[in-house]
């Protein structure tokens, strides 16, 4: 098991650096828009009062955009929906790509099951998701919140940190859940953006109509950067993310083990 996980890790960090590159030049940039909008903050702050109510939940505006919390929860609003878009596209890929590529005819005639291996493959992604979670989270104190003064919650750059990880987690077990019903990987790919793209329509509908069943639909509501910055992560949230994950990875294990390529 440890040699695949080490195995697995060394395949994937070429395309783990890559996406901490762009998570990188996302914040980065972020950062020099506030160099040169911190002396007006104030306005685009009445000019983004004056628009509907829905186009600024579209765009992750929430409090006051003048403020430590308003700037840092709408950039890692957007920081986040990368963040979500890797761990679902891993998720996917994970094994589908094996299948696509081939390489899974000769992966599962190796001296252990299937369920070892996949196991692995989700042991050494959750260690990928990780390692962007903390250098998302890090890129987002220095670049982010220590600019614009601090928060005033000292404990938000971990619990939401902590946050991402987690749905992270979510949208990567539900991507594994889609590639192991889904039998080619471009019908998951399909399948999978048609999944991110409901998910952020329900988190919308879920904000502007204040229905907090819709909450429970979308893993974009989870665990909210403003609402986590200010009261913390949910322990029912916790512990609804925790059983989805379980559910899709056993699902996931039980199709995968049975599948034949």
């Amino acid at each position: 098991m440890k040699t695949l996980i080490k195995n697995e890790l060394h395949r994937s960090r070429k395309h783990l650096f890559m996406w901490l590159g762009i998570m990188f030049l996302l914040i980065g940039f972020c950062y020099y828009e506030y160099l040169s909008l911190k002396d007006s903050l104030d306005e685009v702050a009445l000019m983004l009062s004056k628009m509907p109510r829905l186009l600024t939940i579209m765009f992750g505006v929430k409090g006051d955009f003048n403020t430590a919390l308003g700037w840092y929860s709408c950039i890692y609003f957007w920081i986040s929906i990368l963040a979500f878009v890797y761990a679902l596209n891993l998720g996917i890929s994970c094994i589908a790509k094996e299948v696509k590529n081939g390489t899974s005819a000769y992966l599962f005639t190796k001296p252990v099951g299937r369920t070892e291996i996949v196991l692995s493959k989700i042991i050494a992604s959750a260690v990928n998701l990780l390692l962007f979670s903390v250098f998302s989270g890090l890129c987002s104190y220095v670049l982010l919140i220590l600019p614009t003064g601090g928060l005033e919650q000292p404990a938000a750059a971990l619990t939401t940190t902590v946050g991402l990880y987690l749905t992270q987690l979510m949208f990567f077990t539900i991507g594994l859940l889609i590639s192991s019903i889904v039998r080619k990987y471009q019908s998951a790919i399909q399948a999978g953006t048609v999944f991110m793209l409901t998910s952020y329509f329900l988190a919308i509908t879920a904000q502007y109509s204040g229905i907090r069943f819709l909450d429970l639909l979308s893993p974009l509501r989870y665990f909210d950067v403003y609402e986590v910055t200010l009261n913390g992560i949910r322990i029912c949230g916790l512990i609804l993310a925790v059983l989805i994950m379980a559910i899709c990875i056993f699902i996931t294990a039980i199709q995968w083990k049975k599948r034949e390529v």
